[in-house]
Parts: structure tokens; sequence; C-alpha cells
């Protein structure tokens, strides 16, 4: 399985859908950050510019399709399914870099077992 598609899958479960601006966003800042975990601690520097440049948009509309992404999906996704795809829950909607970060950092970590063929 592609990554993209592991990733996309998890974002789908927690109600994260196509038709929200922010989400091909997210998604390719995910992936971004997955490649380089480095661009996680600098996402305004290393990861909007390239996702806006994709897209044809500003680096501040990225960020913002993003933050309002995640605020939506903290006051109507499926809650449990987000704190298992976070790892944990939070008092209020983690920021961008948290949340890319972490979700970007677990699917590294569970990517490998995705494809090992189950016994």
């Amino acid at each position: 399985m592609e990554r993209s598609d592991y990733l996309e899958i998890r974002l789908l479960r927690v109600g994260a859908t196509p038709d929200y601006v922010g989400y091909p966003y997210l998604v390719d800042s995910i992936l971004l950050v997955w490649e380089r975990a480095e661009a996680g601690r600098n996402l305004a520097k290393l990861v909007y510019p390239v996702v806006a440049a994709k897209y044809g948009v500003n680096p501040a509309s990225v960020e913002r399709g993003i933050r309002t992404l995640i605020a939506t999906l903290w006051q109507t996704g499926d809650r449990r399914s987000l704190v298992h795809l976070l790892g944990r829950d939070y008092d209020r909607p983690p920021g961008n870099s948290t949340f890319i970060g972490t979700i970007a950092r677990r699917m590294s970590l569970n990517y490998k077992d995705a494809d090992e063929p189950k016994t």
C-alpha cells in the first residue's frame, strides 16, 4: 500500500474528507514531514511554501486551511478515532505543527507493520 493511501485511510476514519479545502494541504504536509522529520519543526518555511506552490495558493492559505480542518475535526469528527490517530487526547485542538508532526511520526512507526504479511 502506498504511503499516501495508508495516510488517507486514517484521515478518512476521523472525518477528514476531500471536500474540505485544507484536506489536500494536510495530506501533502504530513507526507512531507513523514519524509523529512526536520521539516516539521518549521512548517512556515519548509512545508507550507512547497504545498502552496503545488496548489497555486499562498502559504498563509495552506496554514489556514489546515488549521480550519483540524478545528472542524475537533468539533465534528470521530473523537475516539482522533485520539487513537494522535496517540492521546488534547484539551483543545492541537496546533498545525503538533497535529502534522504527531501524525507523521505515528504513521512512520506504524507503516512498516501495515506492509508486513499477516500470519
